[in-house]
């Protein structure tokens, strides 16, 4: 099976989170940063809070938890930034019967590092293998299609 989340490249260097939220829902980056970006930014707007607005049921772990990836469905993580030093970057990474995907949305901009699935780089200097990450959240599979589909959404788990 093939992934369901469509890769977008993050329009600038602090917009990662917006940028993966996107790729979730199926909107434009730019759509999700206007509404949602400065006020996380400022800290007047959480992840969770975030992802309750757009509708997206999920579930959430604690860093301790360390799900292993085995469910179908994408994962929202955080991850050591290869850019900003001492920062954290968000990534997803889509699970399917077939593998597992990494989407990046730093991916794209102009000599940014960017992770992918392990092995995957292709000799390309500028792709990281993925090692580690905390997921944050878990979306299944179903509620992508769902989503996608139009059909009806269940409440938001915690």
């Amino acid at each position: 099976m093939s992934p369901m989340i469509t890769h977008q490249m993050q329009p600038c260097p602090y917009s990662c989170v917006s940028t993966c939220l996107a790729m979730i829902v199926g909107r434009s980056a730019r759509d999700v940063i206007q509404e949602m970006h400065q006020p996380y930014r400022d800290g007047d707007l959480t992840l969770r809070q975030m992802l309750e607005r757009l509708g997206i049921e999920y579930t959430a772990f604690s860093s301790l938890d360390c799900p292993p990836l085995a469910d179908e469905g994408v994962y929202l993580c955080t991850s050591p930034s290869l850019n900003i030093e001492g920062g954290n970057h968000q990534i997803l990474i889509e699970v399917t019967d077939s593998g597992y995907f990494v989407f990046d949305p730093v991916q794209g901009r102009d000599e940014r590092k960017y992770y992918v699935a392990r092995g995957r780089g292709e000799g390309i200097p500028l792709a990281i293998d993925l090692g580690g990450f905390v997921v944050d959240a878990f979306i299944l599979r179903g509620h992508l299609s769902a989503r996608r589909s139009g059909e009806p959404l269940a409440g938001v788990a915690a």
